[in-house]
């Protein structure tokens, strides 16, 4: 099935206009890069396998399996060539909403408790007929813009879908599926975080793959073997997605000077930064800064 997109409102890369996006797809084309975006993300995966990659943890979907988390988190999809790769995401803001609702707002304070706010929940196989329900009737309304009170009708289909996942959370909590010390370190995405963790502590400093894969005990090239395989990129690729992330969100939230903003993102001079920045993203840190000041212009 092909990607629906119509009153697609969210934009990729640190751009927010209020709304709500939803798709359905069966394809291998995630984003390619690490990104933002504000608002609430919610991927159900109903088969297949992928990786989500976020600062300092990754999940690793199943069959069955739900995602939740903020968008604004640093997040990425890898993938596996040869897997299936078969899922619905929903993406809304808080004010896509037209008032504030008790199951929005406890989902969202769920979020905010937990140390990051984002939460993997398996459902059980006859849960799954009344997931598929409700997100065949959302897929409904977002297909059918011209359905009489349309908009009322997703906001009330989307409160379903946070009522049931908050249900289930509830229930899981309830059964008291809490994984054990010896189940945690048997997890399998476990070195997976530890990678992670210490890349992301050497992200915008000077760094060496002989000092990484020492801090982690790995020879280290069969750590850039495992990194590029796992998370489709190399680690310097990571890195420098991650540092230009981060000037992003500097270029776009303060009035930093470039130069600055080169400094504390890791690199030696402001020029060497400007260039990177340019190959990655085909525009200069001052061109960016300048289109999102369009955007909020625009947004009031």
């Amino acid at each position: 099935m092909v990607e629906i997109d119509r009153q697609a409102s969210i934009q990729i890369q640190d751009e927010h206009v209020p709304g709500f996006l939803m798709h359905y797809k069966e394809d291998h084309s995630p984003m390619s890069i690490f990104h933002r975006h504000l608002g609430y993300e919610i991927v159900w995966l109903k088969d297949g396998e992928a990786l989500y990659v976020f600062e300092e943890k990754v999940y690793r979907l199943k069959k069955n399996t739900i995602l939740l988390f903020k968008s604004s988190e640093f997040h990425r999809v890898s993938l596996k060539e040869d897997a299936v790769y078969e899922r619905v995401v929903v993406m809304f803001t808080e004010d896509f909403l037209s008032f504030n609702h008790p199951v929005l707002s406890g989902f969202s304070g769920f979020l905010d408790q937990l140390p990051s706010p984002h939460f993997m929940l398996d459902l059980f196989v006859w849960h799954t007929e009344k997931l598929e329900v409700i997100m065949d009737n959302l897929l409904y309304e977002y297909e059918n813009k011209d359905n009489w009170q349309q908009s009322a009708a997703l906001e009330l289909y989307l409160l379903e879908l946070l009522l049931f996942i908050c249900r289930e959370i509830k229930d899981e909590n309830k059964r008291g599926h809490h994984l054990t010390i010896e189940q945690q370190q048997a997890n399998p995405v476990a070195v997976h975080d530890k990678i992670i963790r210490v890349i992301n502590d050497v992200w915008n400093r000077d760094w060496s793959l002989d000092d990484i894969a020492q801090r982690l005990h790995l020879n280290k090239y069969y750590l850039c073997h495992f990194f590029k395989k796992e998370f489709g990129v190399t680690i310097h690729e990571y890195i420098l997605q991650r540092r230009i992330f981060e000037a992003n969100k500097l270029l776009t939230d303060t009035e930093t000077p470039v130069h600055r903003i080169a400094e504390y993102v890791g690199f030696m001079s402001a020029s060497s930064f400007i260039r990177r920045y340019k190959e990655k993203t085909g525009v200069t840190p001052n061109q960016y800064r300048k289109k999102q000041e369009r955007i909020r212009r625009n947004m009031r």
